[in-house]
């Protein structure tokens, strides 16, 4: 938690967020954000306006490469298969 003070800035008023917040939630300098006021709680909420951004081929490629070989289930395929499988007629 932080103080911080409601500025002027042009016609309008502004706050200065620590830059420390900002990065803990990935906004920066010129992003867009949606404010949500709550006047009986007298509560101010910011939140990112940005859709999540889809991720890369180079991004989901390294996401595989670092998880290949750790998936090892305890059942071959050929053991989820029961022989009855084909006689519901």
């Amino acid at each position: 938690m932080a103080t911080t003070t409601i500025g002027k800035w042009g016609n309008s008023y502004g706050v200065r967020i620590p830059q420390d917040f900002l990065e803990s939630v990935h906004l920066g300098l010129g992003e867009k954000i949606e404010v949500q006021v709550i006047p009986e709680q007298q509560i101010i909420i910011l939140k990112s306006a940005a859709k999540r951004k889809r991720k890369s081929n180079r991004e989901l490629r390294m996401l595989y490469l670092s998880k290949r070989g750790q998936n090892t289930p305890e059942m071959s395929q050929g053991e989820l298969i029961e022989d009855s499988v084909g006689d519901e007629i």
